[in-house]
């Protein structure tokens, strides 16, 4: 057993060394590439291009994310760390999923919308106790809204700006107001509308506003699957700039 533990780091050392090396690699052919452009006068490299790694590990090879099928993770969000997404989920612009001090589960049909964030509260954090952060299936996580090291259930929702803290629990088609602030530890009971800072029972949902609720986050899905055919069609992002050179190109150069 210790001689394949033994084999087991090993290996996991040489993925890790691999993967840096490749990266440094990257950035060397990314420095001549740039020195490149300024040798040959006018075509000098003044684009300034984000490096940001929507989906990054940590260094931890636990701490890996993991994304199902079909899952739109926009450019500009954060996917980090112990996280795992299910199928057709989005994380849309702008948003933070960070399962650093511990991890977060996200099921399918599930949108994170805009400027979200979602963590996780580890053992390392004063006058809490660990908690991950689990998230169902067919839920939403409004724009600028906060849930950490909470659980919902599948169909509830968290309206925009609304913050929900560690440990509390939102049941299966619940939701929780735009705005509204949910304390630790707080259980809100399946189907029931909360609103307030803290929040408090405001109201039974109809089956009508559940039924409500679950088109509209269906609906959220369809338009993540839009971003996401729009961002891998080619034509979107070629341009013709050849009439931007002024500097006479070598025979035979084609590119």
């Amino acid at each position: 057993f210790s001689l394949s533990l033994a084999s087991f780091h090993q290996k996991t050392n040489k993925m890790n060394f691999m993967w840096y090396l490749g990266r440094s690699v990257r950035d060397c052919g990314l420095a001549l590439d740039r020195l490149g452009c300024r040798l040959q006068g006018n075509q000098v490299f003044t684009a300034s291009l984000t490096r940001h790694r929507a989906v990054q590990h940590l260094n931890n090879p636990d701490q890996l994310p993991t994304l199902g099928t079909k899952v739109f993770i926009a450019e500009n969000a954060g996917v980090v760390g112990d996280v795992t997404i299910g199928s057709s989920s989005s994380v849309l612009y702008g948003a933070v999923v960070r399962g650093d001090v511990n991890s977060i589960s996200i099921g399918s049909n599930t949108t994170i919308g805009e400027n979200a964030v979602v963590h996780v509260s580890g053992s390392n954090q004063k006058g809490g106790n660990p908690s991950p952060t689990k998230i169902g299936n067919g839920c939403e996580v409004g724009s600028g809204a906060v849930v950490h090291g909470a659980t919902m259930r599948d169909n509830s929702r968290v309206e925009a700006g609304a913050v929900v803290f560690d440990t509390a629990v939102i049941q299966e088609n619940a939701v929780v107001g735009a705005g509204s602030m949910v304390p630790m530890g707080t259980i809100i009971p399946s189907g029931e509308l909360w609103k307030g800072t803290p929040a408090r029972f405001f109201k039974k949902l109809s089956p009508e506003e559940i039924d409500a609720n679950k088109k509209h986050v269906e609906g959220l899905r369809s338009y993540a699957s839009e971003h996401a055919s729009a961002r891998n069609t080619k034509d979107n992002y070629t341009e013709d700039d050849s009439d931007r050179f002024d500097t006479p190109r070598p025979a035979g150069y084609n590119y």
